[in-house]
């Protein structure tokens, strides 16, 4: 209150040296708050960033943690020597490492509160995809529906499985591997009429995506394949060995092995695993 009765004086015309002397306080110190306008008194050095670029960087910190790209200490040191040298922002930062020294993070932590250390857990690019609030409220929606049987058990029980087979669809992956471990890219067959384009997130580059009314082979789809493989096999002849189910069995997937140079093998029945 004694600084703001001061500086109204001094906004009203009384001079720095009488009020040095009214007040009881140094003409330097009055020069130092008229220069920067403030009351507020500062010891020590002066952060390199202003608290609005130390606003900013702590909501893009923040931000990216939200969307599963967190930031590591040494990389926040490294992006704000980039930041200040991109800027022109005087600093006193390790040139030869190009990064912001630990004693300027340790007080950047103490600035802005609202930053902690954590430790991060690992979490699959698939899963992370799916992690939004439509999707996480669209399963649990989902999952009320399904029926729960109401069955008799001993008083007391916290749980109770039933055995039943499960909800999940039927998903078929071909393979094709040579004799000495080679492999091409697959051909994954999901259950359904049209394709949607999540089925196609995350798969091995060359992989061919079909579908089918029971997600599993046909002999149209077992051509597909005889066709993929063209794309990927050797020049010259080759021999393809399968099993003996029945959509493999066609005078078609002959024709079509036939005009790619593949010859085909069936293993019989007692051969089968």
């Amino acid at each position: 209150m004694k600084q703001w009765r001061m500086l109204c004086m001094l906004w009203r015309g009384m001079s720095q040296r009488k009020a040095s002397e009214r007040f009881n306080v140094p003409r330097r110190t009055l020069r130092n708050h008229l220069k920067t306008d403030s009351n507020i008194r500062k010891l020590g050095r002066g952060s390199v960033l202003t608290k609005q670029q130390e606003k900013d960087l702590v909501t893009r910190i923040m931000r990216l943690a939200e969307v599963g790209y967190p930031v590591t200490p040494k990389i926040a040191r490294h992006q704000v020597f980039r930041f200040c040298e991109a800027n022109n922002i005087p600093h006193k930062f390790q040139i030869e490492k190009e990064t912001a020294g630990k004693a300027w993070f340790k007080f950047f932590r103490k600035r802005n509160p609202e930053l902690s250390i954590r430790k991060a857990q690992n979490m699959n690019p698939a899963r992370a995809q799916k992690l939004n609030k439509f999707i996480v409220n669209d399963y649990f929606t989902k999952l009320t529906l399904h029926h729960q049987q109401i069955v008799l058990a001993k008083k007391g029980v916290k749980r109770l499985h039933l055995v039943a087979s499960e909800h999940a669809q039927n998903v078929t992956v071909v393979g094709c591997v040579t004799a000495i471990g080679s492999a091409i890219p697959p051909m994954v067959i999901f259950k359904g009429k049209r394709l949607k384009p999540e089925f196609l997130d995350n798969l091995p580059a060359g992989t061919s995506v079909k579908m089918a009314p029971k997600g599993s082979m046909t002999t149209e789809l077992f051509i597909d394949f005889v066709q993929h493989l063209a794309k990927f096999k050797l020049p010259g002849s080759i021999l393809l060995i399968f099993d003996g189910a029945a959509c493999h069995l066609d005078y078609e997937i002959v024709e079509a092995a036939d005009q790619h140079a593949i010859k085909v093998a069936v293993l019989t029945q007692q051969h089968n695993t």
